[in-house]
C-alpha cells in the first residue's frame, strides 16, 4: 500500500507546490488549510508523515488528533522563532522544525530524508529514483540533473541515493535499464537497429551497439539471433 503524508499549512498554493514535488515518490498526499480538515485526516488515516504549520494546527491540537496505530513523523513549520516553540515540538518527538517562509526544495529534501528513514524496506527513495529511470529511461533528455528536477531534490543527493543501494550510481542504472528495453524489442520485434535504438533513448545505434555489448556481453545483432535459445543474455531488471 502506498504510504500517506499529510499537509498542513495556512497556504494552500504553497501546499499544493510541494504536493507536486513529491508526487514521483508514489505518496498518497492529503492536504489541509484548516484546522477542522487536518483533525479530519489525523483522526482517519494512517500517516507516514505530517507537515504541520502550527499556526493553523497547534502541536498538542496534533497530538490529541492522532488516531494512527503507528505514530508519524512530525516536522513543524513555525513563524515563532523562541525557544518555547522548538521545545515544545521536540518534546512532542518532531523530527525537525523549520522557520517560515521556508523553501519548497529544502522542505522536499527533508521530506526525503524522513522517508529514508521511515519506510521498512531500506533504500526506499533509491529504489523510487531508480524506478522513474526505468520507466523513462526513453527520454533522450535523461540525465541526473532531470530525474533530480522531477524529485525536487539536488543532483548531489540523487546520485548519493543511487549509490548508497545495489544500484551503482545514475549512468550505470540508465544503461541498464535501455539496454534491458532494447533486449525486450530485439526478441518480440522485427525492428532495425535505428528504430530500436530511438525507442530505447540512444542517440545512435552506434551508441545502441556500445552499451548493450558493455551491458549484456554481446551485440544486438547476436543477441537477435540466439533470441530464442535457453542461453540467451536477459538482464535482470
Amino acid at each position: 500500500m502506498a504510504s500517506s503524508m499529510l499537509l498542513v499549512d495556512r497556504d494552500l498554493s504553497w501546499i499544493s507546490q510541494i504536493a507536486e514535488s513529491v508526487r514521483p515518490y508514489l505518496l498518497k498526499i492529503y492536504q489541509a488549510d484548516s484546522p477542522t480538515r487536518a483533525t479530519e485526516v489525523l483522526r482517519r488515516r494512517e500517516l507516514e508523515l505530517v507537515v504541520l504549520d502550527e499556526g493553523v494546527l497547534s502541536i498538542s491540537d496534533f497530538v490529541s488528533s492522532m488516531r494512527c496505530k503507528r505514530r508519524p513523523a512530525l516536522v513543524v513549520t513555525t513563524d515563532r522563532r523562541d525557544y518555547g516553540t522548538v521545545l515544545d515540538a521536540l518534546r512532542h518527538r518532531a523530527v525537525d522544525v523549520l522557520h517560515r517562509p521556508v523553501e519548497p526544495s529544502d522542505l522536499v529534501t527533508r521530506i526525503a530524508e524522513v522517508l529514508e528513514d521511515r519506510i521498512a524496506s531500506p533504500h526506499y527513495l533509491g529504489r523510487r529514483l531508480d524506478g522513474y529511470i526505468r520507466d523513462n529511461c526513453r527520454k533522450p533528455e535523461m540525465d541526473l540533473g532531470y530525474v533530480s528536477s522531477q524529485f525536487g531534490i539536488s543532483k548531489s543527493y540523487a546520485s548519493l541515493l543511487l549509490r548508497s543501494g545495489h544500484w551503482g550510481g545514475f549512468s550505470s542504472r540508465l544503461a541498464h535499464h535501455r539496454a534491458s528495453m532494447a533486449c525486450r524489442l530485439l526478441a518480440d520485434t522485427d525492428d532495425s537497429l535505428s528504430l530500436i535504438a530511438g525507442e530505447c533513448g540512444f542517440s545512435s545505434p552506434s551508441r545502441l551497439s556500445e552499451t548493450f555489448s558493455r551491458q549484456i556481453g554481446m551485440t544486438p545483432k547476436r543477441y537477435r539471433e540466439r533470441r530464442g535459445s535457453k542461453h540467451g543474455h536477459d538482464i535482470e531488471v
